[in-house]
């Protein structure tokens, strides 16, 4: 101590070590049961702690957890004695009420996050129920979770590949033709109306098109090298919207070219057609198509396609 008030360094001198092994322990053994060589051999990666710690020490670490309100579990596991804590007096103890406000929050936040900040938000919540003393939390939360369906290996190299712009070769499961393999000239993810999205041209058809994460079972290849997308044809398609209408939180396709009093003009530009009839279609009653008159023309037919469907039946 005299040498920290003498120049204010921080050295091992003033650290507790008996108090960071038990703190060490308390974390090891709310992770999972573990026996005295694992929590030796995991002490040991630690310089500064020179000397091993008995059995019988390890014995006078349990119990002050146990004074301290743990409640500790000895198990034999495959033969071998092991110690976890099953409950703790630092657990968060949430009503009900109070869950259903903590995930409405999680709820609200999702809506304007990256991908990257959503997998981290997760990750969190995931840590969160360790320590929250209602086994509804986990429950509940596992339903309003945006990636129940999906492995985060797959999401977090996803991540990176968008990043660096590369093509892989992915394992996806498709709605129409069951399992089959897609090369993707990668671009962004995206979360939309509750799911998850890459973006990126499909090489097999040549456009730029999107593809439901939770699909894509596999990441089967990272290209070394780059496809260099040709007869990549682009549709520019103007559009009149409401300014009253429910999300003017716009895509890359769509830019603003003229704003009036109680409207707005804006051209939507993308290779693939379904990306542009799908934001059409969510914009409903409060768009309108101003060009090209031959892509208004098509639209307007299959409008009265799906009303007459309705009809008949």
């Amino acid at each position: 101590m005299k040498h920290f008030l003498t120049d204010n360094t921080v050295t091992y001198n003033l650290m507790s070590f008996t108090g960071f092994k038990a703190l060490v322990m308390f974390s090891l053994l709310i992770e999972s049961p573990k026996s005295y060589d694992e929590i030796q051999k995991y002490l040991s990666k630690y310089e500064f702690l020179p000397d091993t710690i008995s059995v019988d020490t390890m014995r006078v670490y349990i119990t002050s957890l146990k004074r301290i309100g743990c409640t500790i579990k000895r198990e034999k596991i495959n033969n071998i004695s092991k110690y976890s804590i099953v409950s703790h007096p630092f657990e968060l103890s949430f009503s009900n009420e109070q869950i259903q406000s903590v995930l409405k929050v999680y709820k609200n936040i999702i809506k304007n996050i990256s991908v990257m900040e959503l997998v981290q938000l997760e990750n969190f919540f995931e840590k969160l129920t360790k320590y929250i003393n209602n086994k509804n939390f986990k429950e509940l939360f596992l339903k309003a979770s945006v990636l129940k369906e999906i492995d985060k290996n797959i999401i977090n190299d996803l991540i990176e590949c968008c990043d660096k712009k590369e093509q892989i070769t992915v394992l996806y499961n498709s709605p129409n033709s069951g399992h089959k393999t897609i090369d993707i000239l990668t671009d962004k993810l995206e979360y939309n109306n509750g799911k998850i999205y890459l973006y990126g041209t499909g090489l097999e058809y040549m456009e730029y098109a999107s593809f439901l994460v939770s699909r894509i079972l596999k990441i089967k290849k990272v290209q070394p090298f780059k496809t260099v997308p040709v007869n990549l044809k682009e549709i520019t398609v103007g559009i009149e919207l409401k300014l009253n209408s429910p999300d003017l939180t716009f895509t890359d396709i769509e830019k603003v070219i003229q704003k009036n009093k109680n409207k707005l003009i804006v051209e939507l530009k993308s290779s693939n057609e379904f990306l542009i009839r799908q934001r059409l279609l969510y914009y409903g009653p409060n768009c309108k198509i101003l060009y090209p008159d031959s892509y208004r023309k098509e639209f307007v037919a299959k409008l009265e396609q799906m009303k007459a469907g309705y009809l008949n039946d």
